[in-house]
């Protein structure tokens, strides 16, 4: 495909038991090249760790010309919740260009006066409405017209490689949280997302993908040989990537999630300080009857350190699950339908999110109580077109 490098051949000169990132990959033959002789940027965080535990940032400088530093929401450190202004990296001191500023999410072309190539590495936790993909292709479409290489180091999607959820209706497409019309479980690396978005938005970037190898795409949140490393401050346990995808869209609603001071409880628990204690025990029951396997909940109570309810005591559910996989698609249905049919107005549906779900047709089937097996059609029908759509995209 024009404009895009990728190196499937490779995969055949390593073991299959052995898991390396795009960043465990820098100093093979096949990829050094790309970063000698050139003035360097990155967009990273935190999290860009290799095996051995050394950071993007770190290597690059060490070895090559890096000239700045670009970060994501969430900020360099991934420690930031609001917009994040630019500074500097005390380790380099190079200056750090935030795009999660306040009116401005890409970078601005005098920003990238004298780099030749942008080097990215990002964890990405699989799900539509997480923000970094966004940002990867608002740094593509600066670049493309500047001839400036983009070179992606790719990761495991955390959620392996199926597909679940509405597709995104075109017409909602084109926002921070809601970019390209995919389901809201793709089952990509950011490494097939880019290359699918640079071609279907003609972006024309010239890409270049170091890939993954030994990864097996049906893995769900394999952790391999390496720490988990937060690439946001409420994912600080890797099962919340799970819970995230299960349940992230009900932030829409005048809910807490769990969400504080160390993130611990986010997305294990759910309620509100309007929600009365029988009414949680409700709510409790009404979940466990949904009956998902390797899923309980508990009726829980506790004190909101974050969200629009922060300080006061919240009344809901604590969930346990066990880790192993569930249609999350399926989940948020029902789980939203139990919240409308529980509480009506008052839980504001009408804060639902048609970005978030999907389209507005799915809001309007979760207040109406279409039974998920005739909603599940229409995600079915569309899941069967983008698998054929994606496919040419896929690298693993």
């Amino acid at each position: 495909m024009k404009s895009i490098t990728i190196f499937l051949a490779l995969f055949l000169s390593f073991s299959a038991f052995a898991l390396n990132y795009g960043i465990d990959r820098l100093d093979e033959s096949d990829f050094a090249h790309y970063f000698e002789g050139k003035n360097l940027a990155v967009l990273t965080h935190a999290a860009a760790k290799s095996k051995s535990g050394t950071h993007l940032i770190d290597h690059l400088h060490q070895k090559f010309a890096l000239k700045k530093i670009f970060a994501p929401e969430h900020g360099l450190r991934t420690m930031a919740d609001d917009w994040v202004d630019d500074g500097i990296d005390e380790a380099t001191g190079l200056p750090v260009i935030s795009l999660y500023k306040h009116g401005s999410r890409a970078p601005r072309p005098q920003d990238l006066n004298g780099i030749d190539a942008i080097v990215i590495d990002l964890q990405d936790v699989g799900v539509r409405y997480y923000t970094y993909f966004s940002t990867i292709a608002e740094v593509m479409k600066t670049c493309a017209p500047l001839k400036i290489e983009v070179i992606l180091l790719d990761r495991p999607n955390l959620l392996g490689g199926l597909m679940e959820g509405k597709v995104l209706d075109p017409e909602l497409a084109g926002s921070f949280t809601a970019y390209h019309t995919v389901p809201t479980r793709h089952g990509m690396t950011l490494g097939e997302l880019a290359s699918m978005v640079n071609v279907e938005k003609k972006l024309d970037a010239k890409l270049t993908v170091i890939p993954v190898s030994g990864w097996n795409r049906e893995n769900l949140l394999q952790t391999s040989d390496r720490l988990w490393l937060a690439p946001s401050p409420a994912l600080v346990k890797i099962d919340q990537v799970g819970l995230y995808a299960m349940w992230g869209t009900l932030e829409n609603f005048n809910l807490a999630v769990g969400r504080g001071q160390s993130n611990d409880l986010a997305f294990r628990a759910l309620g509100a300080p309007w929600i009365t204690m029988d009414e949680a025990i409700k709510l409790t029951d009404a979940l466990n009857a949904l009956g998902f396997e390797g899923v309980t909940f508990k009726t829980y109570s506790w004190k909101v350190t974050r969200s629009i309810f922060e300080g006061q005591d919240a009344n809901g559910v604590f969930i346990e699950w066990n880790g192993q996989e569930v249609r999350t698609d399926e989940f948020t249905y029902k789980v939203a339908q139990t919240l409308v049919k529980l509480f009506g107005t008052r839980l504001s549906p009408n804060q639902m999110s048609a970005q978030s779900y999907g389209s507005r047709s799915m809001i309007e089937a979760i207040k109406s109580q279409m039974p998920w097996s005739e909603f599940s059609l229409v995600i079915d029908a569309e899941l069967l077109a983008f698998k054929t759509r994606r496919a040419p995209y896929l690298l693993y």
